[in-house]
C-alpha cells in the first residue's frame, strides 16, 4: 500500500477487492455490449424526449456543417462527463486526473490514492450521468423546435450509454456496507473495509 493511500484511509481499515475493468478481455467485451444495449435504450428515451418536450423538427439535413457540429458535440460530451467526475471528487478534497486508456479507448477521471467514502463514491460514478442527462432534457426544452434538439438528443445517448462502465462499477460498490471506503483507479477501484 502506498503513503498517499495510508494517508487518506481510516486506520484499521483493510483491501478486500481490487477491481479492474481491464484485467480480463471478457469484461471489455461485455462492457461494448452493455454500452450498445443501453445506447438503443437511451435513444429511445432521449428521442422520445426530443419529440415530446423538445418538438423535434420535421426534417433534418445533413451537411458538413452539422456533421461538424455533431462531432464537436460527442467530443464536449466525453471532455464534460469526465470533467463532472472531477469536479464532484474536488467537492471531497481529492485532485483529479485525467486521461485516456487508448488500447480500450477509455476516457478516465481518477484520484490515486484518494479514498472515498461508499456513498459518495456512488455519487461521484453517477454525477455524469444525471448531471448530463439533466442538462440535455433542460436544453431540449429551452431550445425547442432547432435543430440543438437533435444534436441533445445524440450527446444525451452518448452520454448515457457511455456511463455504463460507471454504472457497473456502482453496482459493485453497493455490494459493500455504508462504512466501506472506495479508491479510485484509472481502469478500476479498490474497496477497503474495517479489520474485524
Amino acid at each position: 500500500m502506498n503513503a498517499n493511500l495510508t494517508s487518506s484511509l481510516p486506520e484499521a481499515y483493510q483491501e478486500v477487492l481490487y477491481w479492474k475493468i481491464t484485467e480480463n478481455k471478457s469484461r471489455i467485451i461485455w462492457m461494448n455490449i452493455l454500452g450498445i444495449l443501453l445506447f438503443f435504450v437511451f435513444g429511445l428515451i432521449f428521442s422520445a424526449l426530443a419529440d415530446g418536450l423538445g418538438r423535434m423538427p420535421s426534417s433534418i439535413g445533413f451537411g458538413l456543417g452539422e456533421i461538424g457540429m455533431i462531432l464537436l458535440g460527442i467530443v464536449l460530451t466525453l471532455v464534460l462527463h469526465e470533467l463532472v467526475h472531477g469536479m464532484v471528487m474536488r467537492t471531497y478534497g481529492a485532485t483529479p486526473q485525467y486521461g485516456v486508456i487508448w488500447k480500450q479507448m477509455m476516457f478516465y477521471a481518477t484520484a490515486p490514492g484518494f479514498a472515498f467514502p461508499r456513498n459518495g463514491y456512488i455519487g461521484i460514478a453517477l454525477a455524469p450521468l444525471v448531471f448530463i442527462s439533466i442538462l440535455v432534457v433542460l436544453g431540449m426544452w429551452a431550445l425547442q423546435g432547432t435543430l440543438w434538439v437533435a444534436l441533445l438528443t445524440i450527446c444525451g445517448t452518448l452520454n448515457a450509454s457511455g456511463a455504463v462502465g460507471d454504472m457497473w462499477i456502482t453496482s459493485i460498490v453497493l455490494r459493500y456496507p455504508v462504512t466501506a471506503r472506495i479508491v479510485d483507479e484509472r481502469d478500476g477501484i479498490r474497496v477497503f473495509l474495517p479489520k474485524l
